[in-house]
């Protein structure tokens, strides 16, 4: 199945589908939007990859998922290596769920395959409630940090009083 093929299979347009690179622009708004990304087992035949993502598939339709997007996974060789693999077939899944409750029951199916090496299920925030402005990694770069100085006691009184304050704080230890 082609992707513009598969976009229109799961409701998307065709212009969708040209955006697959970044499919978040087809994202409902909604407050249960997920991702399911998966490693399979590299020991298995171009057909048994499909078959798989159909089977993780029904897995999440079974469960009152709504599928939004799918990527067919493909060959990739892993950073290090997922019991005792060096590559293996990387995919995502894209998925609205009503019922947050589903979840559990999703984990433990997918934890029965033997051949999914790895998998995470993200909670993917919808476009309007992402934080705008700079990225995180570039928010003070070339900004020194200097932390406040405490402000100082202006009369005798106060620092009679803070005084007394921290010999009954000592005291009570």
């Amino acid at each position: 199945m082609s992707r513009s093929t598969k976009a229109t299979a799961y409701g998307l347009s065709a212009g969708a589908s040209a955006k697959a690179e970044n499919p978040t622009y087809c994202m409902p708004e909604a407050k249960n939007n997920y991702e399911l990304g998966f490693h399979l087992t590299p020991n298995i035949e171009e057909l048994q990859v499909a078959q798989l993502q159909q089977e993780v598939e029904k897995i999440l339709t079974a469960n009152g998922a709504v599928i939004i997007y799918s990527k067919e996974p493909e060959k990739t060789r892993l950073s290090y290596s997922i019991k005792h693999e060096q590559a293996s077939y990387f995919g995502y899944i894209h998925f609205n769920l009503p019922d947050r409750e589903m979840l559990n029951s999703i984990n433990e199916q997918l934890r029965l395959n033997n051949q999914i090496l790895r998998y995470i299920i993200l909670v993917l925030v919808p476009e309007s409630k992402r934080q705008k402005g700079k990225p995180r990694s570039l928010m003070g770069q070339g900004q020194e940090h200097k932390a406040k100085k405490p402000e100082q006691a202006t009369t005798e009184e106060e620092k009679k009083k803070i005084e007394k304050q921290l010999e009954e704080i000592i005291e009570g230890l």
